[in-house]
């Protein structure tokens, strides 16, 4: 129904009489301020959950990412068939433990995940961890130029890594003397043992519970016709003499198994622990020694015939404990340049432990390199092997004085089986990164477990750096993008932008 013309005046004195009679509101006189305290409230409320959410990701990235189960991978694990260079940024080991590892790795790759930059502040050597699972993680240590293998080694189990313990980062060959590092993959937790009378691992023990520790002399001079005539200049670099203790890793106790006297030495050759643990073989001179790792006390097992044999490495001992491996080289033994190394070869052969004669059935094809070790022996009587092959030269250049399995010197190096009978496979192919020195766990290449899957590194979980690095731009970015929309609303909350409607109003 339309109103009226007549009733339209009445309506509105009835409205304003009502309009009268109600009590006037009232306002409070802080109601700007609190508007505008409220509205700040909620545009810091959204900037929280945005720098929570940013700030949270890398968290769950870091704990739930990770290469995928490979399809086929057995239970136990095996030792991948390829490896590859980790991201500059994969996490370490203690960030982000991988469990048991199948292999460590050192070297170089396009991905700089390895080896050492000589910048002022990055010193130090990283190492590869490849877990049972394909996984990456990284092992750091101050010293430069390290190996695994020799300086740094992987537990027979593949649960411990005995490496350096430096307190400060050295340029260069070098450690903290009497310190040692020994990591667990599985909760990346290290202990770290100090004050010890020999700190240069040399093997670990079957059972993995102690370590044998190599006490390395000053450089000192060797005497011709009474030390193997390896390269000639092992002596100029300290490695001869000395003595060898055993840790035990339970007790951090120490204690001395056999001197060296002025003998060569080379810790990834010249000693080796029987399967049982409770024997130790060392090369001293043209000597092997057997050593009762109980009591110290050792007896001649056999002299070898050639300057040139030499204990095949911290594998030697066959499963079954009756024969050690020996290396015969054939080829330059002084005064020899990276090149004329690369075409030495080494001929394997076994020595009988009860009786200390050689056995050349079966007979194994020789193999070629700069350098060679036996990491160990599979149950079926292959032999796996690291064979180094140095830089090359033009070779005409002068002899390098350099050892062959050095960080400086190692070109590539290559694990190897040796079948009875004859042939030899290669059992892991690098992609894209240069393997200079492996060590494999002793458990997977017992059981022949090789050729396992082979996922690429993960990009994550990544080193807390990168998180840093990424999201602190991501954070400033975000402060200032507030600060910005608060001083735009503040701008226009000053009278004569929003407040002049309000301004202009006329009091009642």
């Amino acid at each position: 129904m339309t109103r009226t013309e007549p009733e339209q005046p009445r309506l509105r004195l009835v409205m304003a009489d009502e309009a009268d009679r109600m009590p006037a509101s009232r306002v409070p006189e802080d109601l700007w301020r609190r508007g505008r305290r409220r509205h700040r409230s909620r545009i810091g409320a959204a900037v929280a959950a945005v720098l929570a959410v940013a700030l949270a990701l890398p968290v769950a990235l870091t704990f739930t990412s990770g290469p995928p189960v490979p399809a086929g991978a057995p239970a136990g694990g095996a030792v991948p068939g390829r490896v590859f260079d980790p991201w500059v940024w994969q996490a370490p080991v203690a960030q982000s433990p991988p469990g048991p590892a199948a292999v460590l790795l050192s070297g170089s790759g396009h991905r700089a995940g390895l080896g050492s930059v000589d910048l002022p502040g990055t010193y130090g050597s990283k190492i590869a961890a490849v877990g049972r699972d394909g996984s990456y993680r990284m092992l750091r240590y101050a010293d430069t130029y390290l190996q695994v293998g020799q300086d740094v080694m992987l537990s027979p189990d593949g649960r411990l890594v005995a490496g350096p313990d430096s307190v400060e980062v050295h340029l260069g060959p070098g450690r903290d003397s009497g310190r040692l590092s020994v990591v667990d993959l599985v909760t990346g937790r290290a202990r770290h043992f100090t004050d010890l009378p020999a700190d240069v691992p040399v093997a670990w023990k079957p059972d993995g519970t102690a370590l044998l520790l190599w006490k390395q002399p000053a450089s000192q001079p060797i005497m011709d016709g009474l030390t193997p005539p390896y390269d000639g200049n092992e002596a100029q670099y300290g490695y001869a003499g000395g003595s060898l203790w055993l840790l035990d890793l339970a007790t951090g106790a120490t204690r001395k198994l056999i001197d060296l006297g002025g003998a060569v030495f080379e810790p990834i050759n010249s000693a080796a622990f029987a399967p049982d643990g409770r024997h130790l073989v060392v090369q001293r001179d043209r000597e092997l020694i057997l050593v009762d790792t109980s009591d110290g006390s050792s007896r001649t097992l056999s002299t070898l015939q050639s300057a040139t044999q030499r204990l095949a490495g911290a594998g030697a001992f066959t499963p079954d404990g009756a024969r050690i491996a020996l290396f015969d080289l054939q080829g330059c033994t002084e005064g020899c340049t990276n090149s004329v190394r690369n075409r030495r070869f080494w001929q394997l052969s076994t020595l009988d432990v009860a009786t200390g004669d050689l056995a050349f059935l079966p007979r194994f094809d020789p193999i070629s390199g700069a350098a060679a070790r036996v990491a160990g022996w599979q149950r079926d009587g292959t032999a796996v092997v690291v064979a180094y092959r140095d830089q090359e030269d033009d070779g005409t250049g002068s002899a390098t004085y350099d050892l062959p399995v050095a960080y400086r010197t190692v070109s590539a190096a290559d694990l190897l089986a040796l079948h009875r009978g004859g042939g030899t496979t290669r059992l892991i192919q690098p992609d894209g990164v240069d393997v200079w020195d492996i060590d494999v766990a002793h458990d997977l290449l017992l059981d022949g477990r090789f050729g396992g899957p082979s996922p690429d590194p993960a990009a994550f979980p990544a080193a807390s750096w990168l998180y840093w690095v990424t999201l602190t731009p991501t954070v400033l970015l975000l402060l200032v993008a507030g600060l910005i929309v608060r001083a735009v609303r503040r701008r226009r909350s000053v009278p004569g932008h929003l407040g002049r409607g309000a301004r202009d109003q006329p009091a009642r």
